[in-house]
């Protein structure tokens, strides 16, 4: 029964890093976006939002890192 419960907290960790690396790189992907629509002028109402957005998922992705 150890055995087991130790497979399912190496299983449960690789999955919640893959699922933080795969958050990280799309909250990177996001902010970019943010940072393009800020760097637009005309769209800086809506690229401040997505910046804010993407800020979150980096917080959100570094703590599915933490997990063990």
């Amino acid at each position: 029964m150890r055995v087991l419960e130790g497979l399912l907290k190496v299983v449960l960790g690789i999955v919640t890093a893959l699922l933080g690396s795969v958050l990280g790189i799309l909250a990177a992907v996001l902010w970019l976006v943010g940072a393009v629509l800020c760097v637009t002028l005309i769209l800086i109402p809506l690229g401040i939002p997505v910046m804010k957005l993407a800020g979150r998922l980096f917080s959100l992705a570094r703590e599915l890192m933490h997990l063990p």
